[in-house]
């Protein structure tokens, strides 16, 4: 049984990363596939991350939207219809920064639950522990990391909806990815959160970006409860 269950864990992790190898070539967002499929961009983000497999239909759907081979993509390959394999709509700027499958590590990073918040592109953590995901080989001995899905889309294209990262207790630096987590304000329970692009430390605040709508976003200093990094790509894959 628990070869069975590695095999399909495997297989999950190769077809989500075929998924989104098509998807970002095609230039297309995860909202666009839900949408075609009439299903919560959500299970999109699942889909790629390989924490679930889409059903034969949902594949077959998936396949017909994007363009290529339902075989091979059930397969965790990619190979697009001979009519489109020389387009010049293919996004090919994106080929680069696409995950390969991890090597299954262990099953021990903690998933923390978040909440939707505002009109702000705020979020807050619930408190509660939702699952485990598989912990990628650059970060085997790093400690104090969690993962969370992303919600909201003030950081699309970097960042959309559904999207899972990891996230670590170390300090971040100009250029880094950051989740913000703020006192809670009076009356309330828990602080809202922010997923956002660290621009520089200036006097008492944190200065900020996002990209959807492009804006700078200053965060007090003093209401800040914690700033988590977001690992890059390169460094959960250990490059």
């Amino acid at each position: 049984m628990l070869l069975m269950a590695r095999a399909k864990n495997e297989k999950s992790a190769a077809i989500g990363a075929a998924i989104r190898e098509a998807r970002t070539r095609r230039g297309k967002v995860m909202r666009e596939v839900a949408a075609h499929l009439g299903i919560d961009t959500a299970a999109v983000g699942n889909w790629e991350t390989g924490r679930n497999l889409p059903s034969t239909q949902n594949l077959l759907s998936v396949a017909e939207f994007l363009q290529v081979d339902a075989v091979a993509l059930g397969k965790g390959r990619v190979i697009f219809n001979e009519e489109d394999a020389s387009s010049s709509k293919l996004n090919e700027a994106e080929i680069v920064s696409d995950p390969a499958p991890f090597p299954a590590g262990p099953n021990d990073v903690q998933i923390l639950g978040a909440s939707v918040g505002g009109e702000e592109g705020d979020f807050t953590f619930n408190g509660q522990i939702i699952g485990y995901t598989r912990r990628p080989p650059g970060i085997a001995h790093l400690n104090n990391v969690f993962a969370v899905h992303v919600i909201g889309d003030s950081m699309e294209p970097r960042f959309e909806p559904g999207d899972m990262i990891y996230c670590s207790s170390r300090t971040a630096v100009s250029g880094d990815d950051i989740v913000i987590e703020m006192f809670p304000e009076e009356g309330e329970t828990v602080g809202k959160a922010y997923i956002k692009r660290l621009v520089r430390r200036a006097g008492g605040e944190l200065v900020c970006m996002q990209y959807n709508p492009p804006k700078e976003v200053t965060f007090n200093v003093y209401a800040l409860k914690r700033v988590y990094r977001v690992i890059p790509l390169r460094e959960l894959v250990g490059f």
